[in-house]
């Protein structure tokens, strides 16, 4: 397998014993590097997609893994925000502690007509 580590012992081989200059070898390591790793990562497709092919189950994919945490925080998160409106909406209908719906309209009446003793404003 392949490593970074790779690319530093091969450039030190080709200036040692290549003569070569630091950025000369690291170069020429650096693109043998590159070409070997692609050629590892295209077997390692083929492979798979051969497993796959023959019935081959790899479990889930790390997209996969993560949409269903996304999707498990998102429902937790709808169930949270559900009650925060509710409770909200039940302390905003709490609020209303005045003149309610059960007093009759006699009551009503008394604080919308001004008394006899108050005088009223010319309109």
């Amino acid at each position: 397998m392949l490593t970074d580590i790779s690319v530093v012992q091969r450039q030190l081989w080709l200036m040692n014993v290549a003569g070569m200059t630091n950025s000369q070898a690291y170069d020429i390591a650096r693109k043998e590097f590159y070409k070997l790793r692609h050629q590892e990562d295209v077997e390692r497709r083929v492979a798979r997609e051969e497993a796959l092919w023959v019935g081959a189950y790899f479990g889930k994919g790390a997209l996969e893994v993560g949409m269903e945490m996304e999707d498990k925080s998102y429902e937790e998160w709808k169930e949270w925000a559900t009650k925060e409106v509710e409770a909200i909406a039940r302390q905003r209908e709490g609020a209303y502690t005045g003149i309610g719906a059960s007093h009759d309209e006699e009551e009503l009446s008394q604080f919308e007509k001004p008394t006899p003793e108050e005088p009223q404003l010319p309109v």
